[in-house]
């Protein structure tokens, strides 16, 4: 079975690294700048919260769906500019961005066949919409599945990709990822994963949790000491809160990630500091480095996924007449990062009561 991981950044190098240790055939397509470092530190390093330390090189190397190099870990970069036969994949995971769909598509038809399975990895809502979409337009039916990262991946210096939280890859069921499991299961490098038939709950109840992702960004400081803090904390329940309400309203389905309801979620964030910290101490073990997604695109000036996010939040708000006030202002405060400008916790609470 060959795989695909098509925009390979953090999250995506980390699936390839942990596929690689379950001894699957693994091509990353990646920017440029991530396929010198990986050829240059010879592989991907994986590394954990809990210990973890491993390198491992990918099957090939692409930084578009005409070229590949280093094919194995014998094979040098000599060939890195020479066009080959584009590859077919049996299944693609894709690790872009949700707004950044509509511009591969031609790509993902070129590498996949009418049995390929394409498993979509975006954080919130509009992914599977985008790509069904797309196909239909062109008259090409794909087996088009969800899955979802439920912990915090860093990127770091000399090809290291750091897993800050607790938590294991959930991947639609199909055959393709099955074999994954199976594959994951018997290797001996303590790695899993989870498949879903249904996965609707699950991606309303992990955009739950990624409500936090444009607070961590604004916040600029990482999530455990983002979380010590009442304040930040308090504006996060907040934007659960309508969320929640929304999915009530609405008849959403909702997942529970967390050790406790996603009801009882912003009540247990309220917390005065000391209470949070003896009843939520699960949710603080985590890496005292650990930041958000949003808060590495903002500091690369790259667009960030706030549409899909607190931005869903806001437009399913207005269709079903659920007032948005905190996710409105966070949204609003993102897109001024986005612009260059700054913004505090301060003037999103502000806004919030503007």
């Amino acid at each position: 079975m060959k795989i695909a991981i098509f925009g390979a950044g953090s999250t995506g190098c980390f699936l390839a690294g942990e596929l690689k240790l379950a001894k699957l055939d693994v091509s990353v397509i990646c920017r440029p700048r991530i396929k010198h470092s990986i050829i240059e530190n010879n592989g991907i390093r994986l590394t954990d919260y809990q210990g973890l330390d491993q390198r491992v090189m990918p099957d090939a190397l692409m930084t578009d769906i005409n070229q590949s190099v280093n094919k194995s870990r014998n094979k040098s970069d000599n060939n890195s500019g020479d066009n080959e036969q584009i590859t077919q994949f049996d299944v693609i995971f894709v690790t872009l961005k949700c707004h950044q769909l509509t511009s591969i598509i031609d790509d993902l038809l070129a590498i996949s066949t009418q049995q390929s399975a394409i498993v979509l990895m975006q954080n919130g809502l509009g992914s599977l919409e985008i790509l069904q979409q797309a196909f239909k337009n062109r008259n090409q039916a794909r087996q088009i599945f969800q899955g979802i990262t439920p912990f915090n991946v860093l990127q770091q210096d000399n090809a290291s990709f750091h897993k800050g939280t607790e938590g294991v890859f959930t991947f639609n069921t199909c055959p393709q990822t099955r074999a994954i499991d199976t594959a994951m299961n018997n290797a001996q490098a303590n790695i899993s994963c989870t498949l879903a038939t249904d996965m609707t709950a699950i991606i309303n109840g992990k955009l739950l949790l990624n409500l936090n992702n444009a607070l961590n960004a604004i916040c600029d400081v990482p999530i455990k000491q983002q979380l010590s803090q009442r304040k930040t904390r308090k504006l996060l329940a907040m934007a659960m809160q309508e969320w929640l309400k929304v999915c009530k309203q609405a008849h959403l389905p909702l997942a529970q990630f967390a050790k406790v309801k996603p009801s009882l979620l912003p009540l247990i964030l309220s917390l005065p500091d000391s209470l949070f910290t003896l009843i939520a101490k699960p949710m603080l073990a985590i890496d005292p480095h650990a930041r958000s997604s949003m808060w590495q695109d903002i500091h690369a000036q790259r667009p960030t996924e706030i549409d899909y996010l607190n931005g869903a939040v806001v437009k399913l708000g207005l269709n079903h007449q659920v007032a948005t006030p905190v996710n409105s202002a966070i949204v609003a405060g993102i897109k001024k990062l986005e612009q260059g400008k700054t913004i505090s916790i301060d003037e999103i609470y502000r806004m919030i009561r503007a």
